[in-house]
């Protein structure tokens, strides 16, 4: 079990150390980049059938012009009213991940990043007038109130960066997420999960952001 650790270790380091290599007269810390979404917050209520509000930001850090390790965060909420009931929910939500150039020239911001994340999201919601029973025996509704909810996913990304004047860029991710937790809290299932979407097995998704590097 040991040898094994030891293995994995160096399979793990050995990006970093061929890198290093490469990137021998280069500082390793080249500065940390600042992301505001521009494109979730804005597409995200056109596209949905309730009312979406999504907010994200994301920090990196620039190692050897090559390695982005990424911490993403954000706020949404969502409103959906519909015949068989009414959904409320509203939490924050994190992903972290690493981004790598895929560009053979690495010494400028304009770049082409793939990437993996793991994500996770709390928040509480709510499900009013939910419609049970049969033409039969009759109808009646029922609330779930103030219920918790934390799910968890992992995502592909690719994406691209294009420097627009001195330490500004911008650019788009295109993520594939593939959802972890697919169970109800109780009764409760979310119509829609921060920083996912909604709850389905796999989803795609879009940001556009504007950066700044520090």
């Amino acid at each position: 079990m040991r040898r094994l650790f030891y293995i994995l270790v160096v399979f793990a380091l050995l990006p970093l150390t061929l890198a290093a290599r490469e990137y021998a007269d280069t500082a390793i810390f080249q500065g940390i980049n600042l992301k505001l979404d521009l494109g979730n917050s804005a597409f995200e209520p056109l596209r949905s059938r309730g009312k979406i509000q999504s907010y994200e930001m994301a920090l990196n850090t620039d190692i050897m012009h090559r390695f982005f390790p990424t911490l993403e965060m954000g706020y949404a909420q969502a409103e959906l009213s519909a015949a068989s009931g009414n959904f409320i929910g509203y939490g924050g939500f994190a992903r972290v991940g690493l981004d790598l150039s895929a560009l053979k020239k690495r010494r400028s911001m304009n770049m082409l990043l793939v990437g993996l994340r793991i994500g996770t999201a709390m928040q509480g919601c709510s499900t009013k007038d939910v419609i049970i029973g049969n033409s039969y025996w009759g109808y009646s509704t029922i609330n779930y109130v103030d219920r918790f909810r934390a799910d968890a996913w992992g995502e592909i990304t690719a994406g691209v960066q294009v420097q627009v004047y001195k330490n500004f860029h911008m650019g788009w991710y295109i993520r594939y997420k593939i959802l972890f937790s697919r169970g109800r809290t109780g009764a409760l299932t979310a119509y829609y999960i921060p920083g996912y979407g909604y709850k389905q097995d796999t989803a795609f998704s879009f940001n556009y952001y504007i950066g700044f590097k520090l």
